[in-house]
C-alpha cells in the first residue's frame, strides 16, 4: 500500500540536540586542559630557596652600604620569583579543576548555553524542525567569548546541516502523486527501510511530505528507454539512460526518475524479477 503524508524526517528534539552539542564541546575542551594537578612541591621549594637568598641579600646590603641598592634589588627579585611561581601554580590549578569537571563549573556553563535558546516562556517545544533550530543557531555562531559555547554552537550547526542535507540518493517525481505531491518534477530523497521504500521531499525548509510504499508495491524498474514515453505526461526532458522506478496500488500509479549512477542501488534494493529488459 502506498501512503502519502506529511514528513517528520527533518524534525528534531531541541533539548536533545542542545544537550548533545554541549556535552561534546565541553568534553573536547576538558581534554585540551591539564589532566593532572600541578605540582605544589615546585613553588614551595622555589619559595624556600628564594627566601633564603632574600635574607642573604638583605644582610649583605646592611654590610656593604655602598652597594646596598644592588643587593636590595636582588632581594626584591627573589620575592618576585617566589610570587610568580605561586601565581603559575594557582592558574594551572584552576584550569585543572575546570578540566576535571567540577560540578558547579559544568552546571554553570550548561545553564549559560541553554540560555541562548530560551523563549518567552523559557520552554522549547518537544519537537521542532531542524531548519527552525538552525535559524536560532546561525546568527550567534562565533560571536561568544567562551570557547565551549562557540564549539557547541558549531557542533549544533553541523548536526542540523546533516539532518537537513542527508546523504541519501535523490530522484524526481515523473508524475504527480496524491493531493500533497500535485506537481511533477519534485525532488525527493530515496531511502530503503527494510521492506519499505521512502521518498521524502528535499525542501527541508518547507517539505511537502513523503511517499512510503511496500516492496510489493514496486511494479518495475529499468532504463527510461525501456518505458513508453507516455509515462512522462509533464513533457519534461528525461535522459534515455535515466533509471525509472514504478510503484502502483489501487489508488496511485507513480514513476520516479533516478540518475543512471543509481542503477546498481535500485537493482540491489528491488527484486531482479522486476527489472525491465
Amino acid at each position: 500500500m502506498i501512503k502519502v503524508s506529511e514528513t517528520k524526517r527533518y524534525n528534531i528534539k531541541p533539548d536533545t540536540v542542545i544537550s548533545d552539542a554541549f556535552e561534546t564541546a565541553y568534553t573536547r575542551y576538558a581534554e585540551e586542559q591539564p589532566v593532572t594537578p600541578p605540582d605544589l612541591a615546585m613553588p614551595v621549594f622555589t619559595a624556600v630557596s628564594m627566601l633564603l637568598l632574600f635574607v642573604l641579600f638583605l644582610l649583605t646590603s646592611l654590610e656593604y652600604a655602598e652597594e646596598r641598592f644592588i643587593w636590595l634589588l636582588l632581594s626584591a627579585l627573589c620575592l618576585a620569583i617566589t610570587g610568580r611561581s605561586f601565581y603559575k601554580y594557582f592558574v594551572q590549578n584552576k584550569k585543572y579543576k575546570q578540566a576535571a569537571g567540577k560540578p558547579s563549573v559544568v552546571k554553570a556553563k550548561r545553564e549559560g548555553f541553554y540560555a541562548f535558546f530560551k523563549t518567552k516562556d523559557n520552554q522549547l517545544p518537544e519537537t521542532m524542525s531542524a531548519g527552525d533550530m538552525l535559524k536560532m543557531v546561525s546568527p550567534i555562531i562565533g560571536k561568544q567569548n567562551d570557547q565551549v559555547y562557540n564549539n557547541a554552537l558549531r557542533e549544533m550547526s553541523e548536526d542540523l546541516a546533516r539532518i537537513n542535507n542527508p546523504s541519501f540518493t535523490m530522484c524526481k517525481l515523473v508524475n504527480p502523486c496524491g493531493d500533497i505531491f500535485n506537481q511533477a518534477r519534485r525532488r525527493l530523497y530515496f531511502k530503503n527501510e527494510g521492506s519499505q521504500f521512502v521518498f521524502f521531499d528535499t525542501d527541508w525548509m518547507n517539505p511537502k511530505g513523503e511517499i512510503v510504499c511496500d516492496e510489493d508495491d514496486v511494479i518495475s524498474f529499468g532504463e527510461y528507454s525501456k518505458y513508453p514515453s507516455s509515462i512522462n505526461k509533464s513533457g519534461n526532458k528525461i535522459r534515455q539512460d535515466a533509471v525509472i522506478l514504478e510503484i502502483k496500488d489501487g489508488d496511485n500509479h507513480v514513476f520516479f526518475e533516478f540518475q543512471s549512477e543509481s542503477y546498481a542501488e535500485i537493482k540491489k534494493a528491488v527484486s531482479s524479477r522486476k527489472e525491465r529488459k
